[in-house]
């Protein structure tokens, strides 16, 4: 008699956790998250370092409270001072992916801005201008940036940031690395679009 009560009395303990569990209302990271808007806009990413090459693209995103999510797309200009020899004559990397980012108080007039890019691409070749664009290596990139951003207009805002390219996946037997087109960059983003009309104090 004493097992069966305790076994009933456990059997309406599950039924009643089970019962509170079906009710509860839990509380989660994406409670309270809310698509206020979203954008669009040119990126362009100036070499600090290791000589790295100019890259220039675009990419948009939905804004979710005062966090962005989206994807970009970028290209360097060329990376032909890696060979100032042989037969090569232009040397880049493409590359494209996830584009994750916020700000910190963005009604202020001047805020603080930061975004991470994290994609994959190819690094492309060009000898001596005699044959078209071919596919060397699949890579991976990764590029944290921080910065400041101003709001130009309701609809227009400037960031400028300073970051660093990390690039993977480069065939070494090729006769460069990773390195050679990892280092840290400055970047100019303009977003054009609708960011929300709620004051915002959160990232």
């Amino acid at each position: 008699m004493k097992n069966l009560m305790q076994k009933q009395l456990l059997l309406l303990a599950v039924l009643w956790t089970a019962t509170l569990g079906l009710q509860a209302q839990h509380e989660t990271l994406f409670n309270h998250a809310r698509v206020v808007g979203a954008f669009g806009g040119p990126i362009t990413e100036y070499g600090l370092s290791n000589n790295l090459s100019t890259s220039v693209g675009g990419g948009g995103a939905l804004v979710i409270n005062s966090f962005f999510i989206g994807g970009y797309g970028l290209a360097s200009v060329d990376f032909d001072q890696l060979y100032d020899e042989g037969d090569v004559d232009v040397l880049d990397i493409g590359h494209g992916g996830f584009w994750l980012g916020g700000t910190f108080q963005p009604h202020n007039l001047v805020h603080m801005y930061g975004s991470a890019r994290i994609g994959w691409g190819a690094i492309n070749i060009d000898l001596n201008g005699n044959t078209p664009y071919r596919e060397l290596d699949k890579i991976f990139v990764a590029t944290p940036e921080i910065g400041l951003e101003l709001n130009v207009t309701r609809w227009f805002r400037l960031a400028g940031t300073v970051g660093y390219r990390y690039v993977s996946g480069v065939n070494e037997n090729r006769g460069f690395t990773g390195d050679d087109f990892s280092g840290a960059i400055a970047g100019v983003t303009l977003r054009f679009g609708w960011f929300g009309r709620r004051r915002s104090f959160n990232w």
